[in-house]
């Protein structure tokens, strides 16, 4: 693994951490957390992170248990070389989210 994506964790684990709390407390008040919480329910954990790099982005990517589906992606983007490490793309996939 090359240095950058063992760095990667270290702020993206807390960022992942802090917004999917933050959808089970109801911090959010975009119409997306209505979406991804009346179909999946509350957030309960995930799996260690899977980190890329595209261009100029780096994609962080967990497998995440929910209260009624286990093992949804969820893909957090963040841009390359952006020390304030703020999130450019948030992004859920699972079959309960496509019916």
């Amino acid at each position: 693994m090359r240095r950058r994506e063992v760095r990667v964790p270290a702020y993206a684990d807390p960022i992942a951490g802090n917004l999917l709390l933050g959808f089970n407390e109801g911090n959010y008040t975009m119409e997306y957390r209505e979406f991804v919480t009346s179909r999946l329910g509350c957030y309960v954990s995930r799996g260690d992170p899977v980190v890329t790099e595209r261009g100029e982005y780096i994609t962080v990517t967990y497998r995440a248990n929910f209260e009624r589906e286990d093992g949804v992606n969820i893909r957090f983007v963040f841009q390359k070389d952006d020390e304030s490490h703020r999130l450019h793309g948030l992004w859920f996939n699972s079959p309960m989210l496509r019916s």
